[in-house]
């Protein structure tokens, strides 16, 4: 179940039904907070992957599914399961990063959550 968020719509790139189903053994939930720039990259690519062009320096950094949005961070939430051996302890206990080449690595169950002060018209450019 995914953690409610007042005054969020969510989005599905591949629909409803391609973002809650089973996913593979050692797959994980994880969170990522975006700016709409990112969240239209995930979109665009259908949630299939994580973009090559998000990150830097071959990091991605997410949190624990479900944890609290970091300061610093933008408004929108990516929920999206990833293997598990993938995943590094970074900074805080509820902090990750991927460090892996990310680009062929399946993601499952992708949601972006979006604050309802930005568009949906928005989100589909």
């Amino acid at each position: 179940m995914t953690p409610a968020i007042a005054g969020y719509y969510t989005l599905c790139p591949r629909g409803p039904g391609a973002a809650s189903g089973p996913m593979p053994n050692g797959y994980v939930m994880v969170s990522r907070w975006v700016n709409a720039a990112e969240a239209r990259l995930w979109m665009m690519n259908g949630g299939t992957y994580i973009p090559p062009q998000v990150g830097g320096g071959g990091r991605v950094y997410v949190t624990l599914y479900g944890e609290s949005r970091p300061s610093g961070t933008d408004a929108i939430r990516i929920d999206f399961g990833i293997p598990k051996a993938a995943i590094q302890t970074a900074g805080r206990t509820d902090w990750r990063q991927l460090v892996q080449s990310l680009a062929n690595v399946p993601i499952y169950n992708v949601k972006v959550h979006v604050p309802n002060s930005i568009p949906a018209s928005q989100m589909n450019r």
